[in-house]
């Protein structure tokens, strides 16, 4: 019963009548780079341990 309400409150919208002013949208810009930043980063710090993990893995 919760996912059809989850999904029926998605389809039924009102407004919101919210201001956005621009320093929202370069945050928003910010934190979406900072987290693709993040992501590259972290990535490569444990590139071999991921590579190891996943060839282990493949081989049992």
């Amino acid at each position: 019963m919760y996912p059809l309400i989850l999904i029926l409150s998605t389809f039924i919208t009102h407004d919101a009548y919210a201001y956005l002013d621009p320093g929202t949208g370069s945050f928003i810009i910010q934190v979406v780079i900072g987290a693709i930043a993040g992501s590259l980063f972290f990535i490569k710090q444990y590139w071999q341990k991921i590579k190891t993990f996943l060839n282990k893995n493949k081989k049992e």
